[in-house]
């Protein structure tokens, strides 16, 4: 048996589902309620790749038999991805929800 959908119906399908998975017709998240809500969001971020980082190390340290240095590098590894991811959100926040260019500026900021 032949499939009866016209040719038309599936390439639009097609179209809308590519859209889906590129994000475009995906719905936005709603701002954050406060600015707090955000800055718990960034903490969260960080502290959970340092701990990720850490535990890693530890997890080294113990396999390998090499004291400090497992949990160092760890450190080092969860602090700098903890940034990255950071700045990942803020980056997706500031692009998300740009600044009203026409809010008064800071008085004494330079411009």
């Amino acid at each position: 048996m032949a499939d009866k959908t016209p040719p038309e119906d599936a390439l639009s399908d097609l179209c809308r589902r590519v859209a889906v998975a590129r994000g475009e017709s995906a719905p936005s998240s709603p701002p954050p309620q406060s600015a707090a809500s955000l800055a718990f969001r960034f903490g969260g971020e960080f502290g959970a790749a340092v701990l990720v980082g850490a535990l890693l190390g530890a997890g080294a340290d113990y396999f390998l038999h090499s004291s400090p240095v497992g949990m160092v590098i760890g450190l080092v590894l969860g602090f700098v991805t903890g940034v990255v991811n950071v700045v990942r959100v803020a980056q997706s926040y500031s692009k998300g929800y740009p600044a009203d260019a026409n809010a008064p500026s800071v008085q004494g900021d330079k411009e």
